[in-house]
């Protein structure tokens, strides 16, 4: 595939992509996915930082963190942030238009489908099969999100590529662009240092035991340990407090029938039928041989490093695996095409058949929930000063991130969180205690920092967590202006409390969490 060709498929996948994203409802000014807005913020604070003359990046930090805290590198690695951040920089894209270009991107992986099938010369049979890989479920509900799943499997992907040509002609140049791509991997997000594993898995399959004594792979293996390694060793403490199992047999099993069963769950068992069977035969045909093995070695890789590493379990997270399932599948369709005569319309209907269950699946997607971030955050506006926002991590950060978004670096608004000021709790919220018990000690806290109204996100109506039943007491008690906005799209409402009278806003008292612990962690 040449570079204009694969620009051209690049654009098409991407507004494919985004156009599946739009129709079942998935493009919303609003990112109420829980960690959607921290990336955004993330990716935000970067741009802040490049326009602002790269200063000082732990004081920059701090008053960044004051004014709009979803900041979490260091639970995430900075590699795609800083990849967009000069876009950000220079466009300053709201929420909504950043989920439009997240949406475009997350068709990019589909092209790993259309290189292999070119690779056996079969492109379009490799496109139609890339745009069956945009119809599953998987891949619509990446497109629908601002997260790094949809990078990671791009990446991922494109390094696989890399190291089966370094491998089938070894050079310096070939090994470096592999190790490139796999240094960047893992900061983009840590389940990227799943790329580790594919040349092992592929020289196993492949026998290349040869290419084990050329120290150009033992060169670029030690560079790219050398970049990678440096950030895991200050940050792997706090990455590590976000996982949600103990690692071992237990969780190595439970890990692995969940993603097979989101495998199949998303390619129905046909489509995993064939995926054995070409696993199986494929070999024997030349052309393919060389694919199926790359597409096995991903597919054993992302499924090996998953249960080995014990995060959390989510369907998203086998993503990597996605383009190299589907390619598996078309190689066996491909390859039953090839024998002609009567075979090629039981292809046809092979395919048809692997289309049923993904389809059937995008039929029943729901459109995703819309909170209207962009009116609420311009009530806030008119009123500048220090606000309360609460709400489960994606009501929270859907007011955070559009509030960053709309300040434009101004810094005239302060979104302090309702979880760190009346409640405690770790990262991941375990841990969880009332630091304000009643009316009283809530709007006690809230005087004295200087808080000049509030949002209370209610997701399907219902009050997040014990203290923002305690917020909500508070602002209705006579002292607030309240107003409540039902949810654009999907069902929950949002509270709006703008004090009567003026107060002093004291961003002073915002020191004790002027900063995420993630930062203060890595600090020390």
């Amino acid at each position: 595939m040449r570079y204009a060709g694969a620009v051209g498929a690049a654009m098409l996948l991407g507004l494919a992509s985004l156009a599946l994203a739009w129709m079942t409802g998935g493009i919303t000014g609003s990112f109420l996915g829980p960690d959607e807005s921290a990336h955004y913020v993330n990716t935000l604070f970067l741009a802040d930082w490049l326009r602002a003359g790269l200063p000082g990046p732990m004081a920059f930090a701090r008053d960044f963190y004051a004014h709009y805290p979803k900041l979490s590198i260091g639970h995430w690695p900075p590699g795609w942030y800083a990849l967009w951040a000069p876009l950000f920089a220079l466009a300053w894209p709201s929420p909504f238009a950043a989920a439009i270009v997240s949406a475009v991107v997350a068709g990019w992986p589909a092209l790993l489908v259309l290189w292999a099938m070119c690779r056996m010369g079969a492109p379009r049979i490799g496109l139609a099969a890339a745009f069956a890989m945009l119809a599953s479920p998987l891949a619509v509900d990446s497109a629908r999100s601002f997260l790094l799943d949809q990078p990671v499997a791009l990446v991922v992907g494109l390094g696989a590529i890399a190291w089966l040509r370094a491998a089938e002609a070894p050079c310096w140049r070939r090994f470096a662009l592999f190790g490139a791509l796999a240094a960047f991997a893992p900061l983009v997000k840590g389940n990227g240092a799943l790329i580790a594993l594919v040349p092992a898995v592929e020289i196993l399959l492949a026998r290349r035991w040869a290419i084990l004594r050329d120290r150009r792979l033992w060169v670029v293996a030690v560079a790219t340990l050398l970049v990678v390694a440096p950030w895991y060793a200050v940050s792997f403490r706090i990455s590590a407090g976000g996982f949600n199992y103990a690692p071992g047999l237990a969780y190595a099993w439970l890990a692995l029938s969940t993603n097979v069963a989101a495998l199949v769950e998303d390619l129905g068992w046909v489509g995993i039928v064939l995926m054995v069977a070409v696993a199986v035969l494929g070999w024997r045909a030349e052309e393919a041989r060389p694919v199926v093995r790359l597409a096995l070695a991903v597919v054993v890789a992302t499924l090996a490093f998953q249960s080995i590493v014990p995060v959390a379990l989510d369907p998203r997270y086998v993503l990597p695996a996605l383009p190299w399932a589907v390619t598996l599948i078309a190689t066996a369709i491909l390859l039953v095409w090839r024998r002609g005569g009567m075979a090629r319309p039981v292809a046809v209907v092979l395919g048809l058949i692997v289309l049923i269950s993904p389809v059937t699946a995008l039929i029943h997607l729901v459109p995703k929930r819309d909170m209207g971030a962009p009116a609420i955050v311009a009530t806030m506006r008119a009123a500048p000063g220090i606000w309360m926002v609460d709400g489960r991590a994606g009501g929270e950060g859907a007011i955070i991130a559009e509030a960053a978004y709309q300040d434009r670096g101004r810094r005239s608004l302060w979104s302090v969180r309702s979880s760190q000021w009346l409640s405690g709790s770790d990262f991941m919220g375990r841990g969880y205690h009332l630091i304000a018990r009643t009316p009283g000690e809530a709007a006690a806290i809230l005087d004295r920092i200087g808080v000049a109204g509030a949002v209370v996100v209610r997701d399907r109506y219902r009050d997040a967590y014990p203290h923002s039943a305690v917020l909500l007491r508070t602002v209705t008690g006579g002292a607030y202006r309240v107003m409540q906005r039902r949810f654009d799209q999907g069902d929950g409402d949002v509270i709006v409390a703008i004090r009567r009278s003026p107060i002093t806003p004291h961003p002073e008292a915002l020191s004790q969490a002027d900063i995420s612990r993630n930062v203060k962690a890595m600090a020390r």
